[in-house]
């Protein structure tokens, strides 16, 4: 049985990814699997993620302050705050913070699954500056349903 759950601003708990911190508000532990919604905030010039798909879950995010810059398939979008995204499976998706000021993000994933835990293993791999390789970064992401494609230049 769930329980009810109310976070105020800055409740949740958090991981640090780069200069990037992403905040967990609901994961699937809380919803029985069914979704978790994330807030990521971004500083000016950050990337959030490069180009990837999801194989098994649906993708969605809501822009609440700042400009974010959205890879969606061939399209690039700056979305202000207001703007909606979803992105179903095996589309291929990335963002990062296009502006000049903090960006702030909410994601959704459905399934949630597991998915926070993605996120903090990417914090461990970036912790106090830290580069992965390439082979890290596809081990993490395969074990949690990403999978990079190549940008389109």
């Amino acid at each position: 049985m769930s329980l009810p759950l109310i976070l105020q601003p800055g409740e949740g708990r958090s991981v640090q990814i780069r200069t990037s911190t992403c905040t967990f508000k609901a994961t699937g532990k809380e919803t029985h699997g069914h979704f978790g919604l994330f807030e990521f905030v971004m500083e000016p010039g950050a990337n959030g993620a490069s180009p990837h798909i999801h194989k098994e879950l649906t993708e969605l995010f809501y822009v609440v302050e700042g400009e974010v810059e959205l890879v969606l398939g061939e399209r690039r979008v700056v979305a202000e705050p207001k703007t909606f995204i979803l992105v179903p499976e095996n589309t291929p998706h990335g963002f990062s913070n296009a502006g000049q000021t903090q960006a702030t993000l909410l994601i959704m994933f459905c399934p949630a699954d597991s998915r926070e835990q993605y996120f903090e293993g990417l914090a461990d791999l970036t912790k106090d500056g830290r580069q992965p390789s390439q082979a890290e970064l596809l081990d993490l992401m395969q074990r949690f349903d990403q999978y990079p494609v190549p940008e389109n230049t």
